[in-house]
């Protein structure tokens, strides 16, 4: 970043690093920097949402959850986790719906899969 400083997908991978290690406030800024940068780029705002969600800020996280599907509707982990949030804020069909299009994006995604499981629903036909 220091010889790039607008590199997004750098901003995004050191947000992932300092996330790990706990640096969460550090991290968000450098999603924030490439959602800046690279305003169209899903996965820095998947990852901005997960950071969001585990923070309890459901419903910024939701709205990240929400803007990386509209840039890739076929994101099947950022389907699943909108689904538990919208579970968390219990809207269960709108998370039924949610779990149906990860496993539709992903038919082995276990995670939607189990959650569908749990909620007594069917996994949608291929």
């Amino acid at each position: 970043l220091r010889i790039k400083p607008d590199y997004a997908e750098a901003h995004n991978n050191l947000a992932v690093a300092l996330a790990q290690v706990g640096r969460v406030d550090e991290a968000r800024k450098h999603w924030e920097e490439a959602l800046r940068i690279k305003p169209d780029y899903a996965e820095a705002r998947y990852n901005l949402g997960t950071a969001l969600s585990r923070e309890g800020r459901i419903p910024e996280a939701i709205a990240q959850y929400d803007q990386a599907l509209r840039l890739k509707p076929d994101y099947a982990e950022a389907h699943n986790n909108l689904g538990n949030l919208l579970e968390q804020t219990g809207d269960t069909a709108a998370a039924v719906a949610q779990y149906e299009e990860a496993v539709r994006a992903k038919p082995d995604y276990q995670a939607a899969l189990a959650n569908l499981g749990r909620l007594g629903v069917s996994p949608p036909a291929r």
